[in-house]
């Protein structure tokens, strides 16, 4: 492979770094492709001077007459013969980043209408209703046989049934409560869900259309907020 010049080593350096840039980062792409071995004690300021004096527009009285190198109005440093594409291929990558910026934040604005208008709708059920509707979403979540128990047979339990952890099979019970968003999973709620279920089953739910008051309730119970 034939040995690169400073001023060539600079000039792949900048097609490589693709976008204009200070002297020292020329310096760091070049010593990390090995485009050029610099034996003197201030290679930085040997390649700044080589550069300067093949720039377009230089006060160096030894300038170079073949030019390579401009600078834009923040003293950094472009090719002259690659820089309009340059600058015209930064236009489409950042308005392309503009677009796909717009796309996810409308998507995340559809997503949230979209929650709240379904959390809208819970609002509108029927108790046993909303209660079918967390069995299906437990369901879709791995949980298995899981029933809608009958009103005033089984206390705080509103769904039960099964879900394989390994090699083990959890009974569960889970409570489906509409809750508003200004009223919040206290901690009394959990305890009498807990003593609901002591014995019988491994794991309580206690699924709710709004969510803790604390930031700490006594887990053998979790809280899922749904959405």
């Amino acid at each position: 492979m034939t040995k690169l010049t400073i001023v060539e080593a600079a000039v792949e350096a900048l097609i490589l770094l693709e976008v204009p840039s200070t002297c020292k980062q020329v310096y760091t792409k070049i010593m990390e492709r090995k485009l050029y071995k610099f034996g003197a004690k201030d290679p930085i300021a040997v390649l700044r001077i080589q550069m300067e004096r093949h720039c377009d527009a230089t006060s160096w009285s030894s300038e170079a007459k073949n030019k390579h190198f401009s600078k834009n109005v923040d003293g950094l440093f472009y090719l002259i013969s690659d820089y309009p594409n340059k600058i015209q291929n930064l236009c489409i990558s950042e308005s392309s980043q503009d677009n796909l910026f717009l796309v996810k934040e409308l998507a995340k604005k559809l997503k949230q209408s979209t929650i709240e208008r379904i959390i809208d709708h819970l609002y509108t059920l029927e108790s046993e209703e909303f209660e079918s509707f967390c069995r299906r979403f437990l369901e879709r979540f791995g949980f298995e046989s899981m029933v809608v128990t009958q009103r005033g047979r089984d206390g705080g339990i509103d769904v039960s049934g099964y879900l394989e952890v390994g090699i083990s099979q959890l009974h569960v019970a889970a409570q489906c409560k509409r809750y508003k968003k200004t009223n919040k999973v206290s901690r009394p709620d959990i305890s009498q869900f807990r003593g609901d279920i002591q014995g019988d089953y491994q794991q309580g739910i206690f699924i709710t259309t709004s969510s803790k008051r604390h930031r700490m309730l006594h887990l053998s119970v979790d809280v899922c907020q749904l959405f």
